[in-house]
């Protein structure tokens, strides 16, 4: 009886630690949205809507503004 509950719980957590390694790790991804423009929270408005993320604008080399979207993925 104790060799099959040992048993028992060993599959268990291998079993459990396989559905984790197959579901994925969650990371912070990125992406610039070209829909928009970064007036008057739109950039925010619309990162939050897609992505359900945090959109900020963020100043180029050429001096324009892009709208930067950071957002929880599943790698």
């Amino acid at each position: 009886m104790t060799k099959s509950t040992f048993l028992f719980v060993y599959i268990i957590l291998i079993l459990g630690s396989m559905v984790n390694e197959i579901q994925g790790q969650n990371a912070i991804c990125q992406k610039f949205l070209s829909e928009t423009d970064c007036g008057a929270g739109s950039c925010t408005a619309l990162c939050l809507q897609l992505w359900k993320g945090i959109g900020k604008c963020i100043k180029t080399d050429d001096h324009k503004l892009l709208c930067l979207c950071k957002y929880e993925c599943i790698v």
